[in-house]
């Protein structure tokens, strides 16, 4: 049994180091400094970015969904709105105590068990529009590249081995350990095999009969945190632009891996930025946790709500906040969506002569740019989406009031600005990866030619119908709308003229 003076850890004043490279403008919070800070990366032509993989135990739930439709969307952000090189990397955590005690109730392997849930895990994350990760590797695909890293750290006198076969990470022998969270003022007792409460498994001595490979200190596996820091720093190297995850894995997982991390590479700092999203909470209820079981699989979600709805109700809130999960809230998601396709359906109809409104361009040219000024704001100020979607919100109903100030006496006219407020909404929400333009998103073949030859048609028909006072007619033009809208398809009827989406 080891003993030693006992240990208080606190967080200790301003740690953290202010990289050398590229500073892009933008300014991201710091869970180290507690303030926003300049993201500054290495070389924007080649960003590195970790992002904490799922333990394939279970189904992923909407909490991992929201986690990684937020990281999405600050990704694509960096990518497309910024012009930054993000590579990507993910790992998956397929050997674990969760899966071990899984696969035993089961009564099937850990890699069988681990192999179905992941395959379910990315089918999610496709049925989501998220990106897949540039490069993903699995624990047990790389066990030697976590034992070399453990080695090290034995090697540099910061790990030790313990009288159960498992080697512990020896907080006492790092300086800066609770850099990330406040971690308490209370004196962490010695434990039986090590000797500190606060030192962590690097390595986990085998258990009778429980899945383990040969390694220098016994037969065993990973710990959790080590997995990621060898993975990423393998692929990436000693120094990462940024690692990202859950709120809840600040502390410990992310502590942890800091701390290994500086302690092999002999640096002050590992990770240059920390990206944290906020907990989704269920209405009147605590964070969602397979640990509390209220979890909603992201598929049973997604059976109910469309993949560009649960996006924007992501976009609504910042990536930091708690996120409140509930009809309500998924409901507003859906009109503001809507809110969005109807304005370019407005746009398209006043460019095609169904609307009629007098324009000036450069009332809303100004618009567009005060607009375009206030996206770029808020987006450098943290990815602050929630601001860029009430931009939004006003520019469009800015637009929609002259749009709809309609006088059938003015020649069609086409306004370059209109044009150019549409692509504003559209380019923006598909920076985002909300495709608002839906004669884009949706074209087969001849399906706009066919929707078209349609869509004239039963114009000219209703006018029939109009001009004879048929109500039979116009009762049949009434019933291809209504059934052209259960398929997405919508129909509107702007005098003698009718337009679709």
């Amino acid at each position: 049994m080891f003993t030693r003076n006992l240990l208080i850890f606190t967080r200790k004043t301003h740690r953290w180091v202010k990289p050398a490279g590229h500073d892009t403008g933008i300014k991201v919070f710091n869970c180290i400094t507690r303030t926003k800070v300049p993201f500054i990366v290495k070389n924007k032509n080649l960003v590195t970015w970790y992002t904490c993989g799922p333990t394939v135990y279970d189904s992923s739930h909407i909490g991992h969904a929201s986690c990684f439709v937020k990281l999405d969307i600050i990704q694509r952000i960096l990518r497309h709105y910024f012009n930054l090189n993000v590579v990507t990397v993910m790992n998956i955590t397929d050997i674990d105590d969760k899966i071990i005690a899984r696969a035993n109730t089961s009564k099937v392997s850990t890699s069988e068990l681990a192999k179905k849930f992941e395959t379910e895990f990315w089918k999610d994350l496709d049925a989501l529009e998220v990106n897949r990760p540039d490069c993903v590797l699995r624990v047990t695909e790389n066990m030697e590249i976590i034992k070399d890293f453990i080695r090290k750290l034995v090697d540099n006198g910061k790990a030790y081995k313990s009288e159960d076969s498992s080697v512990y990470f020896d907080v006492g022998a790092y300086d800066n350990y609770a850099k990330l969270q406040n971690i308490g003022e209370d004196a962490p007792e010695p434990s039986k095999f090590k000797k500190s409460k606060m030192d962590f498994a690097l390595w986990k001595g085998a258990k009778p009969n429980e899945v383990s490979w040969d390694s220098p200190w016994g037969k065993g596996r990973p710990g959790w945190h080590i997995e990621c820091s060898a993975l990423a720093s393998h692929i990436l190297g000693p120094e990462i632009d940024v690692h990202a995850g859950g709120i809840d894995l600040r502390f410990p997982h992310h502590e942890n891996e800091e701390a290994q991390s500086c302690a092999r590479h002999c640096k002050p700092q590992w990770v240059n930025y920390w990206l944290h999203t906020g907990h989704l909470h269920l209405k009147d209820s605590q964070k969602m946790s397979k640990s509390l079981h209220n979890t909603i699989s992201i598929s049973s979600m997604l059976e109910d709500v469309t993949a560009p709805v649960f996006r924007m109700a992501c976009l609504m809130s910042h990536y930091r906040s708690r996120m409140e999960y509930s009809n309500e809230f998924l409901i507003t998601a859906s009109k503001v969506l809507k809110n969005y396709t109807n304005f370019i359906d407005n746009c398209e109809s006043y460019l095609n002569g169904y609307l009629k409104a007098e324009v000036n361009n450069d009332t809303v040219s100004k618009l567009i740019n005060e607009s375009a000024n206030q996206i770029q704001r808020a987006l450098i100020d943290d990815f602050n989406t929630s601001e860029v979607i009430r931009t939004l919100n006003e520019l469009i109903s800015a637009v929609n009031s002259i749009l709809h100030s309609s006088r059938t006496d003015l020649c069609n006219t086409k306004s370059v600005a209109i044009i150019g407020a549409s692509n504003l909404v559209s380019n923006t929400l598909n920076i985002f990866g909300i495709n608002v333009n839906k004669k884009q998103s949706r074209v087969c073949g001849n399906y706009v030619d066919v929707m078209n030859i349609l869509n004239d048609f039963r114009q000219e028909i209703r006018q029939l119908g109009i001009s004879n006072k048929d109500k039979n007619v116009l009762e049949l033009c009434d019933q291809v709308r209504d059934n052209l809208k259960n398929l997405g398809i919508t129909i509107k009827d702007h005098g003698k003229l009718s337009s679709w989406s």
